[in-house]
């Protein structure tokens, strides 16, 4: 199997205050584990000269399984479980010493043509750069979120450091947006898991209108820019 490993350890931006793992941490880390896979398939970021396209996340789920704390030496793991016509499903496991799962993930990652910024379609010759390994990291699908009005709880504005080399906020971010709006009681005590879908990019210079709602055990953060819907963040 064509699984891409690496050893980590948990870095002191990577926790909490009680200096547990965190799921933006869990995230960071697989985000860095899919870029260096990437690159050593030819389509990452030093590629974009030659290949004139670039990978951008569109969805992300991630649940904690087990306790990882702040220098913690852990084992990253990364395959693409499918490539379809437009997107590709990649996968994540976080290891302890004792190989035992801390974290798992799963991630749909579009591809996008640089010179148009449009979507573009992933040839014979992409597909075949990356060997899939058809193994799921999660039982059952995430739970259906239906379509809600929440209540705005907050507006933050868009900083230079939210910026990446993609030139929009960077995915993780849409994250810290989120927190922002959570109950202090659901904040403190902490998820297990978290899901994030983008519609939108945001971009320097915008607004982001945080709302929550509930829908049975879920917490959902609705991120819009202008009234219109950006990404959707949910918490159980």
């Amino acid at each position: 199997m064509d699984i891409y490993r690496n050893h980590v350890r948990v870095t002191y931006g990577e926790v909490d205050g009680a200096l547990r793992l965190t799921h933006r941490g869990a995230m960071s880390i697989m985000q860095e584990a899919a870029i260096v896979h990437s690159s050593q398939s030819g389509y990452a970021m030093e590629d974009v000269d030659r290949t004139h396209v670039i990978w951008m996340v569109v969805r992300w789920r991630v649940r904690l399984t087990g306790r990882a704390v702040w220098n913690d030496a852990l084992t990253v793991e990364t395959w693409p479980r499918s490539m379809g016509r437009l997107t590709s499903v990649r996968n994540f496991r976080l290891l302890d010493a004792q190989n035992n799962p801390v974290a798992v993930g799963e991630s749909e990652w579009l591809l996008v043509s640089t010179d148009t910024g449009r979507v573009a379609r992933i040839t014979p010759e992409i597909a075949a750069a990356y060997a899939l390994v058809e193994q799921d990291v999660f039982d059952s699908p995430a739970p259906p979120l239906e379509p809600g009005e929440g209540e705005e709880v907050c507006r933050l504005p868009v900083r230079r450091s939210d910026i990446d080399t993609n030139h929009h906020v960077n995915n993780l971010v849409y994250l810290d947006y989120a927190w922002e709006a959570l109950p202090e009681d659901l904040w403190k005590t902490g998820v297990a898991e978290i899901s994030v879908t983008y519609r939108r990019q945001f971009l320097l210079g915008d607004t982001v209108e945080c709302r929550y709602r509930r829908q049975g055990p879920l917490h959902v953060v609705d991120l819009y820019g202008n009234g219109v819907l950006h990404a959707t963040v949910t918490f159980q």
